[in-house]
């Protein structure tokens, strides 16, 4: 298929004659395909006044140049001034530019090639802001104590996203994603345009994250437009970028900084999770207060029993002393009337055994009290809304009234 593509392109040059302005637009259109990362020193830098950067590259073994040229915003958002004698990497593709024919490689992206000088800039930016106090505590966000709606970005294709949600609790949090590139220079237009997307958005805190990686694969994160994109954010930003010596610069004006996905999760629950175990605690400690205050009350019915029990039978004891003495005293004439007394004591003590509480609370009665501990005895002792107590034979029952009924005199 590839051959049969040649062909016709060969085909259609051999047999036409085009002017130059068609040739140059044919030419582009192809050589706009041929996108590739080169490598060489700066030789030359003029700036025009739009702010576009043109430079050259020379090899440094054979010292061949190649024009090139970026666009204003394309290189600020790179984040470097370039300067003659240094040594970059250069994202981009081959370009004629009509009016002149002169063939120069069109930049996207540019970066700084080796580790000394990226460590160099990395340092020159550090510095830079540090003296604007972007790193200071007092200007960083608290993160909400019980965060709910979380934003988050990082690449889809990456394990990231699936540590964090793994590692995520169940409180109820309303996640919101967007897939981002967050690997290399490449990956700070892709970043910045997220920031942007979220900055609309409600949410409590955003989160940036990645694994770990090389220093170059870190470079989208050490960028100074991506840093001032998150600065004036109106909500905390966490970040959660595996590292290791360098931190990256964007950790450094984080509201907080963790070194990853699964660390964050656990961040974010740590609230939650103190909550549900203060309410797990609490509950049991109402669960033991409430059977204590049941045994406490069921001692002392008991206690009240035993009580009536004892005064009932001094009561039966001092009428057997007193029998025993009319007996010897009073005339056989007085036995009947004693014997209606007698009898009369004895029902007394079957309508005292009869009406013990204890008796008609395990017949199914209770004891209803109301809110200022005392016996309830008619409707009007209590309102709609009250909390009232009810004794009943094996322990007490807390309940509201809801309504009220009055019984009509007849």
């Amino acid at each position: 298929m590839e051959q049969k593509g040649k062909s016709a392109v060969k085909e259609m040059l051999e047999n036409n004659v085009f002017s130059i302005s068609a040739y140059l637009k044919l030419l582009n259109g192809i050589l706009n395909s041929f996108q590739a990362k080169i490598i060489g020193e700066v030789s030359e830098v003029k700036i025009s006044a739009p702010g576009h950067v043109y430079f050259s590259l020379k090899d440094k073994k054979d010292g061949s140049v190649l024009s090139c040229v970026i666009w204003n915003y394309d290189y600020k958002m790179c984040g470097i001034n370039l300067e003659i004698g240094m040594e970059i990497r250069a994202n981009g593709f081959p370009d004629v530019y009509p009016p002149t024919g002169r063939l120069s490689f069109k930049a996207k992206t540019i970066q700084l090639a080796g580790e000394g000088e990226i460590k160099k800039e990395y340092e020159r930016l550090k510095k830079k802001l540090e003296d604007e106090g972007l790193f200071d505590e007092q200007r960083k966000k608290e993160i909400p104590i019980f965060p709910k709606k979380i934003g988050i970005i990082t690449s889809r294709g990456g394990a990231v996203i699936n540590d964090f949600l793994n590692n995520i609790g169940r409180y109820g949090f309303q996640i919101q994603f967007i897939d981002s590139r967050v690997e290399g220079l490449e990956a700070v237009k892709d970043l910045i345009n997220s920031i942007k997307t979220f900055k609309k958005k409600d949410i409590d805190v955003l989160l940036i994250m990645r694994g770990g990686g090389s220093l170059e694969s870190f470079l989208a994160f050490n960028n100074e437009m991506l840093i001032r994109e998150v600065v004036d954010l109106p909500f905390p930003l966490i970040t959660a970028i595996g590292h290791d010596k360098d931190v990256p610069l964007i950790c450094l004006v984080a509201d907080k900084s963790v070194s990853t996905p699964s660390i964050a999760a656990s961040f974010l629950n740590n609230s939650w999770q103190k909550i549900e175990n203060d309410l797990n605690n609490r509950k049991q400690e109402i669960f033991n207060l409430f059977e204590s205050l049941l045994y406490s009350t069921e001692n002392k019915i008991n206690n009240l029993f035993f009580v009536i029990k004892s005064k009932i039978e001094k009561v039966i004891n001092n009428f057997k002393i007193i029998e025993y003495k009319i007996r010897e005293v009073i005339p056989k004439k007085m036995e009947g009337e004693i014997n209606r007394i007698k009898e009369r004591i004895i029902n007394t003590e079957r309508v005292i055994k009869y009406n013990n509480p204890q008796r008609n609370l395990k017949l199914g009665y209770c004891i209803a009290k109301n809110n200022n501990n005392k016996i309830i005895k008619s409707v009007k002792d209590v309102r709609v809304e009250e909390d009232i107590e009810l004794m009943l034979s094996n322990g007490i029952i807390n309940s509201k009234i809801k309504k009220i009924y009055e019984r009509k005199k007849p």
